[in-house]
């Protein structure tokens, strides 16, 4: 259950000065009106093109062809908070159409954001980047700083997701460059400053981007009020701690993460941060009780919401470690050589953490030779997606045991 749907029907519902009897008009108490703004109840079948007529009809100024428009929005809406992001994204696609064509940029500008967003989150980042870069350069976005830095973080995540590491650091720093000097500072800067430390790690800019997190993530998130973005941020900056070696300081800060970032408020950012947090405690060799409680959390909670794909490849990436870390290195073997087979649904820095980890498990086995191919191809995936440090440690790795 979301809030998407809720947030725009009582938006809606404001800027027509209709009170929520009104809206109701007999058929929904104002109670039930009013949980539905609040996501605390879903609609109902055929309350969305209900509620969509009399928000239509309650404007004497709107545009020919509103009630299809916001029909189409509200649906997109509720698509979202069910998970539904194909639907969310087809629908939110259509109602952009139907704003360009009513003259409501804002409202094209929004729906066009919502159809993107859903196609990062289903791993469509080509067509994400297309739809990303039309928002950066809108008219609309050359206005708004905020508007400008929410493209240019859709555009740093997706060119992350396709291993295009360098291009993901410029977009990162352009959203920062766009809210940097908002007054007083504004969630989307603490959201944009956690996105640019995530990618500077990852493509080996470490030093940097530990400065970034002290200097700015750290502060900001002090200062945040709400539980997401302080946990998300946390998140960050854990993940950029573990990267450098500094495993207490992320066990640190994802502790306080896993204290924000709680099931009952939203179980699917629940599961993200599980399987992520099992990765980062593993990829420094802990493998205890704690870390198997958070890949046991992400499985159960990905069947809840439907997650697959890759982020079902990582959980079994994690599984398949954590048996190698605890001496199962045959299964470990089976385990990772499975997910291995699917490698190409993973962003390349990804596929390289995994040949590296079943380079190092087939080695443990007394196959060495297996696992220098295999710790080759992993750095050959690091170095496609620019991330220079973990290629030389891949390679580095691959000396040590032609070594012996």
């Amino acid at each position: 259950m979301g809030k998407s749907f809720g947030e725009k029907l009582r938006s809606e519902r404001q800027e027509r000065g209709l009170t929520q009897a009104r809206l109701g008009d007999g058929t929904f108490r104002p109670r039930e009106i009013s949980l539905l703004e609040t996501g605390r109840r879903e609609p109902v079948a055929g309350a969305v093109r209900l509620l969509s007529e009399r928000l239509a009809s309650g404007s004497t100024t709107g545009p020919a062809g509103e009630e299809a428009a916001l029909f189409l929005e509200l649906s997109a809406r509720q698509a979202l908070d069910e998970r539904n992001y194909a639907a969310a994204g087809s629908l939110a696609a259509s109602a952009a159409e139907a704003a360009l064509v009513q003259g409501r940029p804002r409202s094209w500008w929004a729906m066009t954001y919502l159809a993107a967003d859903c196609l990062c989150t289903t791993h469509a980042y080509r067509d994400c980047i297309g739809k990303a870069s039309l928002l950066a350069a809108h008219p609309l976005a050359a206005e708004d700083p905020r508007l400008r830095a929410q493209a240019e973080m859709l555009l740093a995540t997706a060119y992350q997701g396709t291993g295009e590491l360098g291009y993901a650091v410029a977009h990162a720093r352009s959203a920062v460059q766009q809210v940097d000097g908002s007054s007083p500072r504004t969630p989307d800067y603490l959201e944009a400053c956690a996105v640019l430390v995530t990618v500077l790690a990852e493509a080996g800019g470490l030093d940097e981007a530990w400065a970034y997190c002290r200097t700015l993530v750290l502060p900001l998130a002090e200062a945040e009020a709400g539980r997401h973005p302080k946990g998300k941020a946390l998140w960050a900056v854990g993940n950029v701690a573990f990267r450098r070696g500094d495993t207490y300081t992320g066990l640190l800060h994802h502790r306080a993460a896993a204290a924000l970032l709680q099931p009952g408020s939203d179980v699917e950012l629940w599961a993200r941060f599980n399987n992520a947090t099992a990765a980062m405690r593993l990829g420094a060799g802990i493998s205890d009780d704690e870390t198997l409680a958070c890949i046991e959390h992400a499985e159960a909670a990905m069947s809840v919401v439907g997650l697959y794909g890759p982020e079902r490849l990582e959980a079994a990436h994690s599984r398949g470690l954590w048996l190698d870390l605890n001496g199962e290195h045959a299964r470990a073997v089976w385990m990772l050589s499975n997910v291995y087979a699917h490698r190409d649904e993973l962003p390349p820095q990804d596929s390289g953490e995994l040949a590296l980890h079943l380079g190092l498990a087939l080695a443990r086995t007394g196959r060495a030779d297996a696992g220098s191919a295999y710790l080759a191809d992993s750095e050959q995936s690091f170095r496609s997606a620019g991330a220079g440090d973990r290629a030389a440690h891949a390679a580095a790795l691959a000396d040590r045991l032609a070594a012996g």
